[in-house]
């Protein structure tokens, strides 16, 4: 078999991400998809996908069809996320799939700049507060996306935290980006109601039970809390009662700051991972190694 040029090779890739777009698969599927239906193009019927005897040309392959992706368009190695604001500044930090005893550190999972963690370690006050929320978001992702340790909350509880997972992804990313940051309000207020109506769901309350709350966070918190006995109902109730009314901030042309955008959705975070670690048992705070 002749060695395909890197100009012939884009051509096969181009044609199946055309094939693969219509097919209206998502990028992080086109990802892992497209080099393989590649190698069938060339001919290849059986091939190793990783470590010894890999073809050089799968390397090729995938190398070339990296370049037409970002690292966030495919989601390469995150689970969940969330953010963390330091003297306003947004960024992003990502809970890594992993199998297996591993070790993390919270600080290489950021997509703050070396500059910027240099001056977050400056202050001892903003390196534990940006450990809180990696923690809080850790916990929230070990209980929805079954990381080991974590005992799983039952079935259609489960459905309604991950519900809350795509509010709270929502909220990172709008903060995270350069765009207004009140934008995440809602989202960090639905993504509380869901997580608290999630432990309400998985501690056996029915339906009509949750339903009774509305969107009253203060309500569901404190009927939590008869629930489960590990549950910080003070510090919840502490937190939630700065958010704005989810109805009253939907219409409302006065909306928080920069500043207050940023603590809410910090807040949603708090107590999510706060009903998951009564849900589940699980606390990365706990098992963290202080270097």
């Amino acid at each position: 078999m002749n060695e395909p040029t890197d100009q012939q090779l884009f051509g096969l890739i181009f044609e199946e991400e055309d094939k693969a777009l219509a097919e209206r698969m998502a990028p992080k599927g086109r990802h892992f998809e497209i080099p393989s239906r590649v190698m069938e193009r060339l001919g290849y019927r059986s091939f190793i996908l990783g470590g010894a005897g890999k073809p050089p040309v799968l390397t090729r392959i995938e190398r070339l069809h990296a370049r037409l992706y970002r690292t966030e368009d495919v989601g390469i190695g995150g689970l969940h996320g969330g953010v963390f604001m330091f003297r306003g500044i947004f960024g992003r930090f990502y809970i890594p799939i992993s199998y297996g005893a591993v070790m993390i550190d919270p600080f290489k999972l950021t997509d703050f700049s070396d500059d910027q963690l240099r001056w977050i370690g400056t202050r001892q006050e903003d390196v534990e507060n940006y450990i809180d929320q990696f923690a809080h978001v850790f916990d929230f992702a070990g209980g929805a996306y079954g990381l080991g340790g974590y005992a799983p909350p039952p079935k259609p509880a489960l459905d309604m935290f991950r519900l809350a997972g795509f509010q709270f992804q929502a909220a990172a990313a709008t903060l995270s980006a350069a765009f207004d940051a009140r934008g995440a309000i809602q989202s960090s207020l639905i993504g509380t109601e869901l997580a608290l109506k999630a432990g309400l769901l998985a501690s056996g309350s029915t339906e009509a039970q949750i339903k009774s709350h509305s969107h009253n966070l203060k309500s569901a918190a404190t009927e939590l809390a008869t629930r489960y006995a590990s549950f910080d109902l003070a510090s919840v109730l502490a937190t939630v009662d700065a958010f704005p009314a989810y109805v009253a901030n939907r219409y409302s042309s006065e909306q928080p700051d920069h500043f207050e955008s940023g603590e809410i959705a910090m807040g949603a975070q708090f107590v999510a991972g706060e009903v998951m670690r009564s849900v589940t048992g699980g606390d990365f705070r706990s098992k963290l190694v202080k270097g």
